[in-house]
């Protein structure tokens, strides 16, 4: 009998306290609050502060200006997966062009998603990288939330977009706010991924993300990072301070327990705010034991919550 699950994306289970997906990995690995002590205590001041640009699209265009600085050309499969309409199709592929693609993929994908890491990153114009990454960040969110009211992509004719069309959505404000969260992550946090050899996989998605859509930032040589561009809340001097909410937690969470077959053999999960240039990183089987407050067995709780998904029940 085949199984239709009715799960909603992971990100959508988590934001729910009704979520049984949620109770899993709350009730197995809650005890979070010493972990979260820690990580407020090593996180330093603002570096980039937020300007005019739209932070939710600036949280995805530097999450695609990091895989640019990963591969030269990343998978552009995501940007692609909520647009139905030929022309913008086209104005994607244009686009890749323009950034260095190839003029064909016989697999039918655009770019890379899985490689043999670390490798050097894209040598395109720092201006049109900037300018790409604002346009196929618009189009991930169209993926992900769908047509959001006050998107520059809604002004725009569907079956008139084109590659320069796309560019043109950035403002030079996004593309400065931009340029500066890369030159922090420069420092910060690509000599750290640069260490690790081996397989590295951009936005990978996993074996149960067929019951419940996930799909990640970036796993390097089983380092498996969250990507985040939040200003933090305000102190009462009006400062801000990073800290690391419990649904990143159990986001990161649940991505381990989604790669039912050890596919990327994660070893440790990290958080990387590009605003306070901090990477934290931990190794997994120590920071599971501390959140369950118990020896766990990866792959007996991945089996658990693929029995859970499995069932069909959300």
């Amino acid at each position: 009998m085949t199984v239709v699950s009715r799960w909603p994306s992971l990100t959508v289970a988590l934001a729910d306290r009704t979520s049984p997906a949620r109770s899993f990995i709350q009730e197995r690995f809650g005890r979070w609050q010493d972990l979260q002590a820690r990580y407020r205590e090593s996180v330093g001041s603002l570096t980039v502060p937020g300007g005019q640009a739209n932070a939710g699209t600036i949280g995805s265009a530097f999450d695609w200006m990091v895989r640019f600085t990963a591969h030269p050309r990343p998978d552009l499969r995501l940007a692609l997966l909520g647009v139905r309409v030929p022309p913008v199709r086209q104005a994607v592929h244009e686009l890749a062009l323009m950034l260095g693609y190839p003029d064909s993929d016989d697999s039918g994908s655009v770019g890379t998603a899985q490689f043999s890491g670390p490798v050097a990153g894209s040598e395109a114009d720092h201006q049109l990288l900037a300018r790409a990454c604002w346009a196929l960040a618009l189009l991930t969110d169209l993926y992900r939330v769908g047509p959001t009211p006050g998107s520059p992509l809604m002004a725009l004719a569907p079956r008139s977009i084109t590659a320069e069309k796309l560019l043109d959505l950035a403002s030079p404000a996004a593309v400065e706010e931009l340029w500066a969260l890369r030159a922090s992550a420069e420092q910060a946090l690509l000599p750290a991924l640069a260490a690790r050899r081996g397989a590295w996989a951009l936005g990978p998605t996993f074996a149960g993300s067929s019951l419940m859509n996930a799909d990640a930032d970036l796993i390097a040589a089983g380092l498996l990072l969250e990507l985040k561009t939040g200003l933090g809340s305000k102190r009462r001097d009006g400062t801000r301070r990073s800290s690391l909410e419990a649904p990143i937690i159990m986001q990161l969470l649940g991505y381990v327990l989604l790669d039912f077959s050890d596919e990327f053999a994660i070893d440790a999960i990290g958080v990387y705010n590009g605003r306070y240039a901090h990477l934290a990183t931990w190794r997994l089987s120590e920071l599971l034991s501390e959140l369950a407050g118990r020896s766990v067995d990866v792959k007996e709780e991945r089996a658990a919550f693929h029995d859970l998904l499995a069932s069909g029940s959300a």
